[in-house]
């Protein structure tokens, strides 16, 4: 099953990728290559810190090619109503606290709540998906019990 990521999303993970294969990736194969220079010994603390860091790297490139490559793009809306999707920002309150929040619905690997993405996978995304203006979601997360108000949705 691909999974749902938008065209900024998209974009950072392709950027990422390019940055770790062109400036990142010659960088630690030079440190690696002089490390080398001193002998491939197991006493060689440089020469076996280089190829740590060598590997990391290579896991961290076939990651960002294996998410890239199970991703679908969703560029346009298939949906005219006014209803909490993918790739839609909606204004949420909480009841309990009062706070207001501005979420986008995003995929998971794009997700990160304190620029204000939501993935869809999370236990507020799952809830929130398909609810109106004005529909009250009550969410069970890890923490506890959840009662949101759902103000306003921008598509």
């Amino acid at each position: 099953m691909k999974v749902p990521i938008t065209r900024c999303g998209y974009r950072r993970l392709q950027n990422e990728l390019l940055h770790l294969r062109r400036v990142v990736r010659p960088t630690v194969l030079e440190d690696l290559q002089e490390a080398r220079a001193f002998g491939v010994k197991t006493d060689n603390q440089q020469y076996l810190l280089a190829k740590e860091r060598h590997t990391v790297l290579l896991r961290k490139i076939e990651e960002l090619e294996s998410k890239l490559g199970g991703c679908e793009v969703f560029a346009g809306r298939k949906f005219h109503a006014k209803r909490v999707s993918f790739g839609a920002i909606t204004v949420i309150k909480n009841m309990d606290t009062g706070a207001t929040h501005r979420y986008q619905l995003v995929g998971p690997y794009e997700s990160d709540v304190r620029e204000g993405k939501l993935s869809i996978e999370s236990p507020v995304g799952r809830c929130l998906m398909g609810c109106s203006e004005g529909d009250e979601v009550t969410v069970f997360t890890p923490s506890g019990i959840r009662v949101y108000f759902i103000l306003s949705i921008q598509i």
